[in-house]
């Protein structure tokens, strides 16, 4: 007798696969819904404040846009004039500071030469400029692809506030449909799992932004102090750029470390100290207690998810791959720590044999209270 063919589970395989396949020929889309989702967790948390005093989310979801657009006109109109001056004398004077570095190194590795240590002795590679293009073009090509140019870079900027405002507005009723399209026996687990990834993502968005200001405010202001030249632009690059974690502190102290070396050697030495300084604030302190609790990542774990996402879809994808893993990572974790649950409470220990039929208080097919208070049956 010939054996039938499983057809639910051939279908059930082959929906997968057809959804796997949707998803990689859209991702372009995901990567931009996701990035709506990382800002309406980054906002829930004021239109839940807002609710307490009766105040729509979408009065709240515009005055937080409002808010946001005044700060950045703010800082542009006050900081805009001396950037543009230190970006301009800056860009005069890179040729003037490669070419003085090079002269510095080829002294340092002379004088190394004299006393016999062959490897510094010998020539030392110096980046070349269509290397650092060649990095720069790649991250600009996949960012640009994702948004389809820079008219798309707009649109879709626009796109993602607008979703990101309907997914404040309409929170629960989007959550109860997505909960309706699910298998009942999982709609708990789902509600359950809603809150602690919205926050991780929220969280983690709201804290590296304190400390993107909180990195680029003490560079600005230490680099103003030694005396080197650009101080402003390099704390303000750092600011912008430190929103994707590891960037913005690695660009500002090549530009910082670069401009204090064509002072003097000293100068060098202290701003490298700075520099040392800044990244052990922002490592050891507020990377901890601002995002470390948000994401529950490790650093090493957190760099190579940047990586990742820098390879597949350049600064949006830098932006977002830490939030989605950490999102992910919440999933997993909790999951897990149900299925444990559930099979711990299900084990011998923590399920005492019920009282014997006739025994008093029993009652036949009576399912066994528990003896823990505040315990679940």
């Amino acid at each position: 007798m010939r054996e039938r063919l499983p057809w639910p589970l051939v279908f059930q395989i082959l929906g997968v696969v057809a959804a796997v396949a949707f998803v990689v020929a859209t991702w372009q889309i995901w990567v931009l819904a996701f990035t709506a989702l990382i800002v309406a967790a980054a906002i829930l948390p004021a239109a839940r404040f807002g609710a307490r005093y009766r105040i729509p989310r979408g009065i709240t979801v515009l005055a937080v846009y409002v808010l946001a657009a005044g700060v950045l006109a703010l800082m542009a109109r006050l900081l805009w004039p001396a950037l543009t001056e230190q970006w301009t004398q800056f860009m005069d004077q890179l040729p003037r500071m490669i070419e003085n570095v090079k002269g510095w190194f080829g002294s340092l590795q002379g004088w190394f030469g004299q006393w016999g240590f062959g490897p510094l002795g010998g020539s030392i590679p110096t980046p070349k400029a269509d290397n650092v293009e060649s990095i720069v073009g790649t991250l600009v090509t996949n960012t640009l692809k994702v948004t389809a140019g820079a008219v798309g870079a707009v649109f879709g900027l626009l796109v993602i506030l607008v979703v990101a405002a309907y997914l404040v507005i309409d929170a629960e009723h989007i959550g109860g449909t997505v909960l309706s399209l699910l298998p009942p026996h999982q709609r708990r687990i789902a509600a359950d799992l809603a809150d602690p990834v919205m926050d991780r993502i929220g969280g983690y968005v709201r804290g590296q932004i304190v400390v993107s200001l909180c990195v680029g405010v003490v560079l600005a202001v230490g680099l103003s102090i030694l005396g080197v030249k650009y101080a402003l632009l390099i704390g303000a690059l750092a600011a912008v750029l430190n929103v994707v974690p590891f960037v913005g502190s690695l660009v500002a102290a090549i530009l910082g470390i670069l401009s204090a070396l064509n002072e003097s050697a000293t100068l060098a030495v202290l701003t490298t100290a700075l520099f040392w300084g800044a990244n052990v604030l922002e490592g050891k302190v507020l990377v901890p207690q601002l995002v470390g609790r948000a994401t529950g990542l490790h650093p090493l774990a957190v760099m190579l998810v940047l990586l990742a996402g820098a390879n597949l879809a350049g600064l949006i994808g830098a932006l977002v791959s830490v939030p989605f893993f950490a999102a992910l990572w919440e999933i997993v974790r909790t999951v897990h720590r149900d299925a444990v649950a559930v099979v711990h409470v299900g084990g011998p220990e923590m399920a005492p044999n019920p009282p014997a039929l006739g025994a008093p208080g029993a009652t036949p097919g009576a399912p066994r209270q528990p003896d823990t208070p505040g315990a679940s049956p």
